[in-house]
């Protein structure tokens, strides 16, 4: 049979610079904010085609889709205090207020937002791979387990298999946690205690270069006695961000910031994922995600995978989404970022890979008797920078294959890199995809 698997996770060359003047479109604040900002079609930096478009003479017949779950009072205690007025973006501040109403509780459900996203994602794998899923047939989903994941993967079956969802569709929940889940499950780092997600340095020294002139100019604006501190005014974008998700209108935060200084912000966000669990980390356990990924081209390769439909759909979070794209061979050929300015036509922009819902897919092309493999960030196509020779800038499944294997070996053991407590479980079971009798797998409804 046709064979597709798609994995969603719930987080370029010179050819683009990374800022607004090679768009003619409107500027729009919530897709230059990195994870805090709402989920978006990334951008056709390579000319490949949209979403639905496929190389000629080519077909998908295997998918892997990985996705991120979709989707603070000090400040608010601080304005109400203070006996001032503000003028111009700030004019809003005494009559704002916080959208969550009840902190503890709300923020950690998904908004209502996120629930159309998840629905809206569904419908759309749907519609793009109408041969991978025969209508009324039983469908897998995997969670990692956290509520918000297992809520996500719930979601996003509704849309995909629609009313008969709670009685065709499995959500298989991996327990990240047990060890015999080792270098086996969606977030692999919880089992690895030498795991450093740090950026510290690199975004502490970009804070003092890109937040005191916007703090300057924010302040002339306030009469009185409330004076903003560089921590207040970083928490504005973010504001912007959530609050527009969790409301389902723009926030007023969104107008603060002018568009120089929102680029500003969302580089910050770049260098917070690049280099605390990115490419640029310097911790012998930056790749922690590299053995699903060798996992995911297994499937690819081998169509070996335990569900109904040849199409693989997963929930997990940001930083794992980031360690997904870091590992597969898309940024490879990417320069550092620095912090002493924006580093123009980057591949690598936060915004593009960890968006709210954020996801990453590997796609099987079956062309002409031949199989390629290509990887997409939020649909756009982004070209394996070591084998882009394939239809599309695609490669070819085996050369990929063999290309991830050489990552996993010059990477060495995961359990010795991490120096973990659990030895000897690491490659001893099938992957979780593959095998659902594994102990750390249970099943949750719709």
């Amino acid at each position: 049979m046709r064979f597709a698997m798609s994995l969603y996770f719930v987080p370029i060359l010179g050819v683009y610079a990374a800022n607004q003047s090679c768009s003619k479109e409107k500027f729009e604040v919530l897709r230059h904010l990195g994870a805090n900002g709402q989920w978006f079609p990334g951008p056709d930096v390579f000319n490949l085609g949209g979403p639905d478009e496929l190389p000629s003479g080519c077909e998908v017949d295997c998918a892997v889709y990985i996705s991120a779950w979709s989707e603070w009072n000090a400040l608010y205690d601080k304005i109400q205090a203070a006996e001032s007025t503000s003028h111009g973006s700030l004019s809003f501040l005494k009559s704002w207020q916080p959208v969550l109403q009840h902190p503890s509780d709300d923020i950690a459900e998904l908004s209502i937002t996120g629930y159309k996203e998840l629905y809206d994602m569904g419908t759309t794998l749907r519609f793009r791979y109408p041969t991978l899923y025969a209508p009324n047939t039983r469908f897998n989903v995997w969670a990692n387990k956290f509520q918000r994941t297992i809520d996500s993967a719930r979601l996003f079956t509704r849309g995909f298999a629609g009313p008969n969802a709670t009685s065709l569709v499995d959500v298989v929940v991996v327990d990240s946690t047990n060890p015999k889940s080792i270098a086996n499950s969606l977030a692999t780092s919880d089992l690895c205690p030498l795991f450093k997600d740090d950026s510290t340095n690199q975004t502490a020294l970009w804070d003092l270069k890109y937040l005191p002139p916007i703090l300057s100019r924010l302040q002339k604006l306030l009469k009185g006695n409330l004076t903003l501190t560089e921590g207040d005014v970083s928490l504005f974008p973010y504001l912007c961000g959530f609050e527009t998700q969790i409301v389902g209108k723009r926030s007023p935060w969104c107008g603060v910031f002018t568009e120089d200084e929102i680029l500003e912000y969302g580089y910050r966000q770049d260098l917070r994922y690049w280099y605390g669990t990115g490419p640029g980390s310097n911790s012998p356990t930056k790749n922690v995600m590299l053995p699903i990924v060798h996992a995911i081209v297994n499937i690819l390769y081998s169509k070996e995978v335990t569900t109904p439909s040849p199409l693989v759909v997963a929930f997990t979070h940001d930083n794992q989404i980031n360690e997904l794209a870091s590992s597969s061979g898309i940024f490879d050929a990417q320069v550092a970022l620095g912090t002493d300015r924006v580093l123009e036509g980057r591949r690598y922009v936060s915004s593009w890979i960890t968006p709210m819902r954020g996801t990453i897919s590997w796609e099987r092309l079956s062309c002409k008797g031949r199989e390629y493999v290509r990887v997409r960030l939020n649909d756009a196509v982004y070209p394996v920078e070591k084998c882009s020779d394939g239809p599309g800038k695609s490669c070819p499944v085996e050369k990929y294959s063999r290309y991830i294997k050489e990552k996993v070996n010059l990477a060495g053991s995961f359990e010795e890199r991490c120096n973990s407590t659990t030895r000897g479980v690491e490659g001893t079971v099938r992957s979780f995809f593959v095998d659902l009798r594994l102990d750390f797998l249970s099943v949750v409804q719709p």
